[in-house]
């Protein structure tokens, strides 16, 4: 695997924590159009949300070169991660890359009449940035509507869905103080787990892996005697930062959410915890991170062995669906 390869990889690895947090920390609640009314935003990958969208983006940046700016980067990515998955629901598509460019930059390979992402790719990039120069606040649904013709018949997707699975949280349906706390704390995790693997004996030996996950296991085991040291004020950095490589590492493997135990009973172990929470079938599975790092005092495979449950679990699910297909 090259590094433009690798980037993408990780574009669509990051992509539910990403545009959970941009959905969640960027996009407002409300918004106040051009006749003074204000409306709610709409965050639910609809092409509703199209116009309200770009109309935002607009009352943000006056100018290309200001969306352009480094201190913008985070938000701009957010954005092509946003209006790619809204193209990919309502059209159909799969998320691609060009390396021969270059820059390995993603966009959509939509649908169209021949077939499966067999129409000509949408470049997100290109239409942000059209977007902004025009300042119309119809560049976003012009090309929604132009690649429905080219779908040809009713103008609708030939198949389900084919934007990724993702778990975003909203005000409908989570409670504010779990949007709240997640709001601030998605953003984290990644700066969170890269300061952390620093401060690690041979950091770049550290991967979202299984590996990773039972080394770690080894080292909390004989770092810790009981749970009380974990929580003393030096060590602070090291288990919040265990805590987030734990979370993301099996979120990213077996397709979680990060979830916050808002509203529950003090005895739940998911209160007032950030979890990862797996939708296998018509059941929650969750991991609390907090959790698994106690365990790994009795049993240094504790937080591996986590991981192949989960894992075990969507290995059966998927035996399931295929016999029943079958």
């Amino acid at each position: 695997m090259n590094e433009l390869q690798r980037e993408f990889s990780a574009f669509i690895n990051n992509m539910d924590v990403r545009l959970g947090a941009f959905v969640l920390a960027d996009l407002p609640e409300t918004f106040e159009k051009e006749d003074g009314e204000t409306v709610k935003f709409p965050k639910d990958f609809g092409p509703q949300s199209l116009p309200m969208l770009e109309l935002f983006v607009l009352s943000k940046f006056p100018n290309t070169e200001e969306i352009l700016k480094p201190e913008h980067r985070r938000f701009f990515e957010g954005l092509i991660r946003y209006l790619g998955e809204t193209y990919l629901r309502a059209i159909g598509g799969v998320w691609d890359h060009d390396e021969s460019t270059g820059n390995g930059m993603p966009f959509i390979r939509p649908d169209n009449a021949d077939g499966p992402a067999a129409g000509e790719p949408i470049p997100l990039v290109g239409i942000v940035l059209a977007a902004v120069d025009q300042r119309s606040a119809e560049v976003f649904t012009a090309v929604l509507e132009k690649a429905r013709e080219l779908l040809g018949g009713d103008g609708q997707p030939r198949r389900k869905c084919t934007g990724l699975s993702l778990g975003v949280l909203n005000a409908e349906n989570s409670s504010e103080e779990e949007v709240e706390f997640l709001s601030r704390f998605i953003g984290t995790v990644e700066p969170g787990i890269a300061a952390w693997t620093q401060e690690q004996a041979d950091p770049s030996s550290w991967g979202f892996d299984r590996e990773s996950l039972a080394r770690l296991g080894k080292q909390v085991a004989v770092r810790y005697d009981d749970p009380d040291d974990m929580i003393a004020e030096d060590e602070t950095p090291f288990t919040a930062g265990a805590m987030r490589f734990i979370g993301e590492t099996v979120r990213r493997i077996a397709f979680g959410q990060w979830r916050y135990g808002a509203g529950l009973e003090a005895d739940d172990p998911r209160s007032k915890q950030p979890f990862i929470r797996f939708v296998i079938g018509e059941q929650n599975l969750d991991l609390v991170p907090w959790r698994l790092i106690q365990a790994a005092l009795e049993n240094d495979d504790a937080i591996a062995s986590a991981l192949d449950a989960v894992i075990e679990m969507r290995e059966q699910e998927a035996a399931e669906a295929t016999e029943s297909s079958d």
